[in-house]
Formats: C-alpha cells, structure tokens, sequence
C-alpha cells in the first residue's frame, strides 16, 4: 500500500499545476482590462478630435472597451473558479463571503461561462460592423449573426445552459424535476 499511497499523492499534487492557469488568467484579465482602457482612451481621443464620423468611432471604441472589460471579468472569474474550486479550499468564513457567482461547482460551469462570452464577442462585433457599415450592408455581414445562432443551438443540444446543466447536475444527485417521476 505505500507505493498506492505515493502514486496517490502525486496525483494530488498534480493539482497544484491548475494554479499556473489561474494564473495565467489573472494576467490575461490585466491584459484584457489594459485593452478596454486604451479602447476608451481612443474613443476619447476621437470624440475630442471633432474629427468627420467621431461619434461612429466613439461608438466602436466604446463597444470595444466594454468587449475587453467584459472578457477581463470572465477571465477573473476563471482564476478564482480554477483556484478555489479545483486546487486550495477555502475556510468557511472566507468561502461564505465570496460572491455566488464567483463559486464554481465544476469544469461544466466553466465550459457555459465561456460558451456565452464567446456568443457575447460575436455579438459584439457584429454590432461592431454594423456601425461601421454606415447603412452599406453586405450579405456577408449576416455569417456573425448566423454564427451566434450556430453556437446557441449547439449549447442548447449539449446542454452547456443552464437548464442543461441543472438537469445534469440533478441527474448525478437523484432530484427529480417537477413533472417527473
């Protein structure tokens, strides 16, 4: 039994790997908050230089910004979901104090965390497109949106939302839903 025991405490401190992506993700999200920063610097910058179609760009700057922020937020939620949910524990009374929605139940929470963003940027950046467009619309502007609606459909049939990952997480625990026997 010692060499099962030594095998055995390998693999856990295996774990401890996990922490060089949360880390990676704390720098990411620095990263991403920089960009958003620099986007809002810019649109400041087209706003005050009164330049023809300022308020255009003001508006994709603006757009940008609030990209990276959003994608800075996810990447800190990654960090502290990797962090406390797969490698250290919390004490009670830190884990009390810690916001719900940064207590990650599992690898399947992350994988529907990061299939909305994804859906969020595309989102994102068709809006982007249009304003820039300016009214002079392609077809070729509708593969984003079509897009959007491919990766929805896929969550929804994988069951990454969030009704799909209730029922799983049910299944594993034996709950019924209402309706079911």
């Amino acid at each position: 039994m010692p060499v099962m025991q030594s095998y055995m405490r390998l693999l856990f401190g295996l774990r401890f790997l996990m922490l060089l992506g949360s880390v990676g993700a704390v720098f990411g999200s620095l990263l991403m908050f920089w960009v958003g920063g620099l986007h809002l610097v810019e649109a400041a910058h087209a706003l005050l230089g009164h330049a023809e179609g300022a308020s255009t760009q003001v508006v994709v700057y603006v757009l940008e910004a609030v990209d990276a922020f959003l994608f800075g937020i996810v990447l800190v939620i990654f960090a502290v979901g990797i962090a406390v949910g797969f490698v250290v524990r919390l004490p009670a009374e830190y884990a009390r104090v810690l916001p719900d929605w940064m207590k990650v139940s599992g690898v399947g929470q992350l994988k529907q965390i990061l299939s909305e963003v994804v859906i969020v940027v595309l989102i994102v950046m068709f809006a982007r497109l249009v304003v820039e467009a300016r009214g002079e619309f392609q077809w070729n502007i509708l593969i984003l949106p079509a897009s959007v609606l491919l990766i929805a459909v896929a969550i929804r049939v994988l069951g990454l939302d969030d009704h799909g990952a209730k029922e799983s997480d049910d299944a594993g625990k034996g709950i019924a839903h209402p309706g079911e026997h």
